[in-house]
């Protein structure tokens, strides 16, 4: 009878380390955000592709929030919220996914996530309604045991010409994620992604297409690189910086693709 209770219990815990490992347990939260509605430069795709994200993370089972045509303070606001909200979370291990579709810039080789209702009075005005993404990593750092991912689907051409900083430069300037992070670019530093005949931007309909499968993260990422390379013949080559310390997976594979344990 021993034996059978031991056999039990190690087959129990043998499902649990599985669990563990293919990042089942893991609380996963996922900030969705799609800027398209711009006074000047506006999108036409973006809500289509925020609202598509939104919806495949939540049916992946991520804790989904979403902003739409987000100002300077409803960016900022909502942003840290989110961070806050990761960092109450009870569990030790924790993923937090931030998508970005609209209208981002360099300065000064620094990357600025832009909101709507830009103001143009001066050049150090319009700079601080601006978002700039070490804010963002600096939120990531506060949270310990925290797996990030940051998707870019902004780098457009400079919407602003010659209303906005006279430094504003071509696509988003090259980063070094924090540890424990990837940050995906719809397109290589300096480049310019293209919105797509479709209702999703090229790369938002590749990344659709791969994010429910059960595959790492870097896999997902090669997949979508491929298939935006295809479709715009080279013109568009998306780009990642990983710091990532562990498997991580969008859609982790279930324990019953693992081969079937036997019982006697």
């Amino acid at each position: 009878m021993r034996w059978i209770v031991f056999l039990l219990l190690s087959v129990i815990t043998m499902y649990s380390i599985l669990g563990r490992a293919y990042g089942v347990n893991l609380d996963r939260f996922a900030l969705v955000i799609g800027n398209q509605n711009y006074q000047v430069a506006p999108l036409k795709n973006t809500l289509n592709d925020a609202e598509a994200i939104s919806d495949a993370f939540f049916e992946l089972g991520f804790r989904v929030t979403t902003l739409t045509d987000a100002n300077s303070l409803t960016l900022q606001q909502g942003i840290s919220r989110f961070y806050h909200e990761v960092s109450m979370a009870a569990g030790s291990q924790k993923l937090a996914v931030v998508y970005y579709a609209g209208h981002a810039i360099q300065i000064n080789h620094a990357n600025y996530l832009i909101p709507l209702n830009i103001k143009f009075e001066s050049e150090q005005e319009f700079v601080d309604q601006l978002y700039n993404l070490s804010h963002l990593f600096e939120l990531m750092k506060s949270t310990n045991e925290l797996q990030n991912i940051v998707i870019l689907d902004a780098c457009r051409n400079n919407p602003f010409g010659e209303s906005g900083s006279a430094l504003v430069s071509q696509g988003l300037a090259p980063v070094k994620a924090p540890s424990a992070t990837l940050i995906a670019f719809a397109t290589e530093p300096g480049g310019v992604a293209l919105d797509g005949k479709s209702d999703n931007g090229v790369y938002t309909k590749h990344l659709l297409k791969y994010i429910s499968e059960s595959i790492s993260i870097e896999e997902v990422f090669k997949k979508v690189r491929a298939g935006v390379a295809r479709e715009t013949r080279n013109r568009q080559i998306p780009w990642e910086h990983s710091s990532l310390l562990g498997e991580v997976y969008f859609s982790p594979p279930k324990n019953k693709e693992v081969p079937n344990i036997v019982v006697f």
